[in-house]
């Protein structure tokens, strides 16, 4: 079934319908001390049960040109522009299960793919040339190991921030045959710094780093270098994975693996508050790992499941606790997301 098919489905049960930006046609109007609601006509929203919805939406006061979904079953309720002009969106409470379940489909896609992903960016990486496949199995190795962000162009040139793609060679040093350091300006301007230990991808990034140029990830392509971009790694994945998988799903892979294995570890607490507790420890800790929020962290790329089950007191189980090498407990991972994939 299609990602698109997947989401249809998903979005009939949850009783939603999609709709752009344009279709918000409420707008918020100062009134007094508070807000008031304005419709396409001009007349204002009076209806309480409608006003509730949309306060409950808790748009910060402070955004501009706020504009409200008229159809409680929109998935996007609301949009608005924050102090530095970004857009940001409110969802619907269901969309977020649906957004969920697909994090589920496509987790438990990548980690039963794992196995083939690692063959196949092996076969690439012994070829003698450097050709665009050995340049993004070399980014997916990177990633598999370090859990940085995939880097865009655009970034790259306004902010001189970076990602695995838009690494420059100046971001990497190489040591002891096995030791690859990275140190480079990332997202938000956090100078992020990651140490690894691997052979293969320190064979990889040896060879890469006699390429001329300033950039480390580039293939020869006539007379041209060429910088490889996040959508080619992609495209590479999802042909050796057979399924859709990107850059991004690794980081989703990693976070959630390290949730779990911390979680393994803790003693569920017998209130509920005590829990949410020890899942917020657990969650920042996965976060420095991920230079992200825990707030980030914890809604885009620690799985609902993982949390679920550590609730339940599943994550007490034997086979989980002793679950020790990255393998295995992706296995675990694996079966875990695997019951929320709907």
């Amino acid at each position: 079934m299609s990602q698109r098919s997947i989401v249809a489905r998903l979005v009939e049960e949850k009783g939603l319908v999609i709709v752009g930006p344009a279709a918000l046609t409420l707008r918020r109007q100062r009134c007094g001390k508070g807000f008031a609601f304005v419709k396409p006509s001009g007349a204002f929203v009076r209806d309480q049960e409608e006003i509730r919805r949309l306060k409950a939406l808790a748009v910060p006061p402070a955004y501009a040109n706020v504009r409200f979904a008229a159809d409680p079953a929109a998935h996007l309720q609301a949009i608005g522009e924050d102090a530095a002009g970004r857009l940001q969106y409110r969802y619907h409470p269901k969309w977020t299960e649906v957004r969920e379940a697909l994090k589920a489909r496509r987790l438990a896609g990548l980690a039963k793919s794992l196995p083939a992903v690692r063959r196949a960016v092996g076969r690439c990486l012994s070829v003698e040339e450097i050709d665009r496949r050995f340049v993004a199995a070399s980014i997916v190795e990177l990633v598999r190991l370090t859990a940085i962000r995939a880097g865009g162009e655009e970034y790259a040139r306004e902010h001189g921030t970076r990602g695995a793609t838009t690494l420059l060679k100046s971001n990497v040093r190489l040591a002891d045959k096995r030791l690859v350091t990275l140190s480079f300006k990332a997202k938000g301007g956090r100078i992020i710094g990651k140490q690894v230990r691997s052979a293969r991808l320190h064979t990889a990034l040896t060879r890469l780093l006699e390429l001329p140029g300033r950039r480390l990830f580039q293939y020869r392509e006539g007379d041209t270098m060429r910088p490889m971009r996040a959508a080619e790694v992609n495209a590479f994945l999802q042909e050796v994975a057979g399924r859709p998988i990107s850059l991004k799903d690794f980081r989703t892979l990693v976070a959630s693996s390290a949730a779990l294995k911390a979680l393994a570890a803790t003693e569920p607490a017998d209130s509920e508050r005590q829990r949410r507790r020890q899942v917020r420890e657990a969650v920042i800790e996965v976060a420095e790992e991920l230079a992200n929020t825990p707030t980030v962290c914890r809604t885009s790329y620690v799985h609902d499941a993982v949390i679920a089950a550590f609730e339940a007191g599943a994550l007490k189980r034997p086979r989980i606790r002793k679950a020790k090498s990255p393998a295995t407990q992706t296995e675990v991972l694996a079966r875990i997301v695997s019951r929320h994939a709907g």
